[in-house]
């Protein structure tokens, strides 16, 4: 069952990721995270990447998920998404992304641009900067101000 070639090319992609540097995009992501609900599960994400797509598939897509998540962290998988997410206008993975609305290397982004991937990463036609501006800049100060929440500890 592990052998199906298009899990194999899974679990190698997500080792992949260990050479990538996203951590500051990780850093902020989970951060936001540990307040806002996601909506998919990121290994969820990572294991939409295996078809078929039918109801009698869907036990083997859980099957596959829980393996996902017993052999990689969840860093990984985000890191898996992040890098194969369509952030739309043909610029599939965050690099490709940051490049297209920045202009910019994603070590060269500031803050604010950093939060704008992470909202266009839950939805990348609801939060884009070129068609809805007001509405991602709303979500950019909201997650702005969950990130420099005090701890009221």
């Amino acid at each position: 069952m592990f052998k199906n070639e298009r899990f194999v090319y899974l679990t190698s992609a997500l080792k992949e990721t260990e050479k990538e540097d996203l951590k500051s995009i990780v850093e902020i992501y989970n951060k936001i995270h540990k307040t806002v609900k996601e909506r998919q599960c990121i290994s969820e994400f990572a294991t939409s990447h295996i078809g078929p797509n039918r109801h009698g598939f869907s036990l083997t897509k859980k099957i596959y998920t829980l393996k996902i998540e017993k052999d990689f962290s969840k860093n990984h998988c985000l890191k898996f998404g992040l890098l194969n997410y369509d952030f739309g206008y043909k610029n599939i993975g965050i690099k490709n992304a940051s490049k297209f609305y920045f202009g910019k290397s994603i070590e060269s982004l500031n803050e604010d641009e950093k939060i704008t991937l992470v909202a266009m990463f839950e939805n990348s036609s609801l939060y884009n900067p070129l068609r809805n501006k007001d509405f991602l800049m709303n979500k950019v100060r909201l997650y702005k101000r969950i990130l420099h929440q005090k701890k009221d500890n």
